[in-house]
């Protein structure tokens, strides 16, 4: 999910805050560390997503 969603960056599809979402995930992800990832920020990934790939 987050490839994907990384793959909006630099569109108009994200708000400058999933932006900045998505390049936080992104590097928590490159880093090897999503299961570190709170509940709240896979729900908001979840969210984000379904909204684009839903």
């Amino acid at each position: 999910m987050i490839n994907r969603l990384r793959g909006l960056l630099g569109t108009t599809d994200l708000t400058q805050w999933e932006q900045d979402f998505v390049r936080k995930l992104a590097e928590v992800s490159d880093a090897g560390e999503v299961t570190k990832l709170s509940g709240a920020q896979v729900d908001k990934l979840d969210e984000l997503h379904g909204r684009h790939f839903g």
